[in-house]
């Protein structure tokens, strides 16, 4: 017997529906396709499960080439302290012309959008929905130098974010920009001086639509920065929490939606240490956790370019990324205990060399999505045990 039930009762039902279902339902009617893609319904559907995402986390993993992967791991039903399974996602970006390859530098996330940083253009990418936005961009990238990141004033206005510090490898000088998404257009941020540069590897985030990232004074304090889309400024948040050591390896995440976390691993005792702060309020770094295990592997060799991620787990545990050089694949570490843990090996594909960047899917959709060409990605699923 069919039961009709009022419009808002039923997208307050639906809100609370994760995602993986609600791609689903969006062919059960037009009224719930048109309701599951509205803005306001997705900002409710993130905040009904934004703390509850961890269990759809992935590693995104590119290696400058044409193919992307998305890496997780699903944990046994039976056993949640057995070895986890790991699922990987293979994704291909073509162009028109399938005989022209793409080099691929670095994959950003926000909000379960992707941008990918090419030599010349950049793709914003919705995995989940498969709908892509390509935007021109100018041809004098450079890995080390220059950071983008994808922001937004709201979910109908995103913004992407590149910029060039004054301290880098070629003497360039320094410059900002920032392009609407929406028309695709560009604009240069004049007036922003910069007494700070970027620590390596390149730990940068969005969080609520802001980007946050690692900066260096002169002095080498390090410190969270912050950029304004609407004062069009950059914005210091606070120092870190511990001295800064340029051997030991740092990432910069979200914790459970709504708080920033740093990481620091001493690279001679391999012990872990990570903090938290509200991206809003006006307190200081709390120590969140840390980890003690004398065998635990060195996160990242330094100097290099090659990063870090992690996330918890929804039993809370730590789950982080460690990727050396020369070595194929990827390695993704859970802690079990406080003496403990486990190790996941992802061999993927031949990266060698992995930018790395986290990853959690959503349903949120960019302005004019829907005109957009889908045919240039294709992609598969693996799942290993």
């Amino acid at each position: 017997m069919a039961l009709n039930l009022p419009y808002h009762l039923e997208e307050e039902i639906l809100a609370r529906v994760p995602w993986k279902y609600l791609a689903t339902l969006r062919c059960v009617c037009k009224l719930w396709n048109s309701l599951i893609l509205e803005e306001n319904f997705n900002k409710k559907n993130l905040s009904f499960h934004m703390h509850s995402y961890s269990g759809e986390h992935r590693f995104i993993l590119t290696d400058r080439g044409p193919k992307i992967s998305a890496v997780g791991i699903e944990e046994q039903q039976n056993n949640v302290d057995d070895p986890p399974s790991l699922i990987v996602q293979d994704f291909t970006l073509t162009k028109a012309r399938p005989c022209v390859a793409i080099m691929l530098y670095r994959a950003v996330h926000c909000d379960g959008l992707l941008l990918c940083v090419m030599e010349n253009q950049l793709l914003v990418w919705n995995p989940l929905l498969k709908e892509t936005t390509w935007i021109k961009c100018g041809s004098d990238f450079h890995q080390r130098d220059d950071a983008y990141s994808l922001g937004y004033l709201s979910h109908c206005d995103f913004r992407i974010l590149r910029f060039r510090c004054a301290s880098n490898s070629r003497n360039r000088p320094s410059r900002v920009e920032v392009c609407e998404v929406a028309s695709k257009t560009w604009k240069v941020i004049d007036m922003i001086s910069f007494d700070w540069f970027l620590s390596e590897p390149l730990s940068i985030l969005s969080l609520r639509g802001t980007p946050y990232c690692i900066g260096l004074r002169e002095d080498h304090t390090a410190f969270v920065q912050s950029y304004d889309f609407y004062k069009e400024s950059f914005q210091p948040i606070d120092d870190l929490p511990f001295s800064y050591d340029e051997m030991n390896p740092i990432a910069l995440e979200i914790y459970k939606g709504d708080r920033l976390s740093v990481l620091e691993q001493c690279h001679k005792t391999r012990k872990i240490c990570i903090w938290v702060k509200h991206w809003l309020m006006l307190t200081s770094w709390t120590k969140l956790l840390v980890v003690d295990i004398p065998e635990f592997p060195l996160l990242y060799p330094r100097p290099t370019l090659l990063s870090t991620n992690y996330y918890f787990d929804k039993n809370d545990r730590l789950v982080i990324t460690c990727k050396h050089i020369g070595m194929k694949g990827l390695s993704i570490i859970r802690v079990v205990n406080d003496k403990d843990f486990q190790v996941i090996t992802a061999n993927v594909s031949e990266i060698r060399f992995p930018f790395l960047c986290s990853y959690v899917p959503s349903l949120v959709r960019l302005s004019g999505f829907w005109k957009q060409d889908n045919s240039r990605i294709r992609w598969r699923k693996r799942r290993f045990s």
